[in-house]
């Protein structure tokens, strides 16, 4: 699933990022434990936290990560 549909406050495992390595360098990698903190409207970025980081994902981007669930 994308993380742009994933549920709110839930903790899930990125399974696959965009090619190119922005988010590499912030920190977000393949097996990171995020959840999305907030939606802002009219299609605007998600917040998501990683750890004690927060970060606003474009959502055009947060489509093209793939995650999966995890039991906390």
């Amino acid at each position: 699933m994308c993380l742009a549909k994933y549920e709110s406050n839930m903790p899930c495992i990125i399974e696959q990022l965009p090619e190119g390595g922005l988010l590499n360098s912030m920190g977000l990698r393949k097996g990171s434990k995020v959840s999305i903190k907030s939606r802002q409207f009219f299609g605007g970025p998600l917040v998501v936290q990683y750890g004690s980081r927060c970060l606003a994902i474009d959502k055009k981007i947060a489509e093209q990560i793939l995650v999966k669930g995890c039991a906390d």
